[in-house]
């Protein structure tokens, strides 16, 4: 029987066989390098697969990608001009817009809405004995970083089950470092997104339960999960290859989408998982385009005002453009 590695390596050969990009750029010309800083997820991985069978630079395009270990350890390497690009969840980058630094949310990656694509997972451990939200109240809850998603995913559900942010005890632990904390009984439940969430529920040492789900308690319209951003001057002065990285990356990602087996592989191979956990990992997608949505930034923007994490006003247009739709 081949190894998992193999059977990852084999997924993925015959996926990069199946088609290539027909976008290409200029002939003869040298390749754009872009640095891309990204958190792992389940909707980066179309992006590693696409780059390693050489979609982009068929495109003209020299990608290195970096991973970081947070949203707000990404938009620092925008910050500090060492990535180009940077891909998380959707909060990260609107709080440095908060806080002066000129980030622009320029393509949308992910979404979640109920009731069949709610991916966020608010995971307990068996030893905590937290069998619903309700549960929480005075627990360990693990966050991935202060300021990102699963801060307000948190602080929604929690308010909607009419919990106080006061009555429980924030943990932040970077989720790589989540599965250990649970598992060594350090914290008692955790937000968590995939892969990291699949690998928590198919670790018989945790006896994990998933007590809500959701990046919002009421996901009845789409929510905007994960977004690619930069720094204004990039985008004004690099265009066409933000338009190309995401021609790229939706080729890629609609493969994916049609490839369950090369899904499976891509999990396999760039993160780790076992096969069984593997096949947990979805690419939450709403809509092929990846153009910015000004109505989906502005009910980001309402829940992070009811949970009081918005430090100064800023409109939907301040953060992806007028040419936003």
């Amino acid at each position: 029987m081949r190894s998992s590695f193999a059977r990852a390596i084999a997924a993925l050969a015959a996926f990069s066989c199946a088609g290539t990009l027909s976008v290409a750029g200029p002939a003869h010309a040298e390749p754009v390098k872009l640095r891309l800083t990204y958190l792992m997820a389940d909707l980066i991985l179309p992006v590693l697969v696409a780059r390693d069978a050489g979609d982009y630079e068929r495109a003209g395009i020299d990608l290195e990608a970096i991973e970081g270990q947070s949203g707000p350890a990404v938009v620092a390497a925008l910050a500090s001009g060492e990535a180009d690009l940077g891909y998380s969840g959707s909060i990260p980058p609107i709080n440095a817009r908060l806080n002066g630094v000129p980030i622009k949310l320029v393509m949308t990656l992910g979404h979640e809405k109920a009731p069949d694509m709610m991916l966020t997972g608010f995971i307990s451990t068996q030893a905590s004995g937290i069998t619903d939200i309700q549960g929480v109240r005075g627990h360990r809850i693990a966050l991935n970083a202060n300021g990102g998603l699963c801060e307000l995913a948190w602080r929604d559900h929690l308010s909607a089950a009419g919990i106080k942010w006061s009555e429980v005890q924030p943990v932040v632990l970077p989720f790589p470092q989540v599965e250990a904390a649970m598992q060594q009984g350090a914290v008692d439940a955790a937000c968590l997104i995939n892969p990291f969430q699949a690998s928590v529920m198919h670790n018989p040492e945790i006896g994990a339960k998933r007590i809500a789900a959701g990046m919002l308690a009421d996901l009845s319209t789409p929510g905007l999960s994960d977004v690619i951003y930069t720094t204004d001057k990039y985008a004004a002065e690099h265009a066409e290859t933000i338009r190309t990285f995401g021609e790229v990356t939706v080729a890629a990602r609609q493969r994916l989408q049609a490839d369950p087996d090369a899904l499976i592989a891509a999990a396999e191979k760039y993160v780790g998982l076992t096969p069984q956990a593997a096949a947990d990992v979805t690419l939450a997608v709403v809509r092929d385009d990846v153009g910015m949505d000004l109505t989906e930034v502005q009910k980001l923007l309402d829940a992070m005002s009811r949970a009081e994490m918005l430090s100064s006003p800023i409109t939907a247009e301040d953060l992806a453009g007028t040419t936003a739709k």
